[in-house]
């Protein structure tokens, strides 16, 4: 632990979930995603939430023979480059879900470590699963269609498995 400053950012729609969290003290690792789920034919990237929309996608491919690994980022700054490179190439096909705007988000970074880095790995295109590039909306129900879904990641993958 140290002295210098550290920012973290909680996720309304988290507050009402519930995890086993130890009782000790104990510290995350900045900078170390951790790999929640391994599987074989695609790695789904993503961060806050949007890990267990992603996990809820997984859960339903899975029964259909499509195995997936995700990695939960943790932190964004420092970003574990290594092992979303190490899975992208175990995988060959990524999808990244981001809650953020598609431009200038950490989804759009990841996709460019990827090109830059990984880019001889990659089976299918990178897919994004992120908000629309709009102002986010102030009604419920429009907020609703706006933050990415089980439903949009599940279509992601199909696509990135070629269906």
């Amino acid at each position: 632990r140290g002295d210098d400053p550290v920012i973290f950012l909680e996720h309304k729609f988290m507050y009402d979930m519930e995890a086993d969290v130890p009782d000790e003290a104990y510290t995350i690792p900045l900078g170390e995603a951790n790999l929640v789920r391994e599987g074989d034919d695609v790695c789904v990237i993503a961060l806050g939430r949007m890990v267990h929309t992603a996990d809820e996608a997984i859960a339903k491919l899975r029964d259909e023979g499509i195995s997936c690994s995700l990695i939960d980022l943790r932190t964004t700054s420092p970003l574990d480059e290594d092992l979303i490179l190490e899975m992208t190439e175990e995988c060959g096909r990524v999808v990244i879900v981001d809650e953020a705007n598609p431009r200038c988000s950490i989804a759009a970074d990841i996709s460019s470590i990827i090109a830059e880095k990984g880019f001889h790995s990659l089976k299918a295109p990178i897919r994004k699963v992120t908000a629309p590039h709009t102002p986010i909306p102030f009604a419920p129900v429009l907020e609703d269609a706006y933050i990415p879904s089980a439903a949009k990641v599940e279509a992601a993958i199909r696509d990135v498995m070629g269906g």
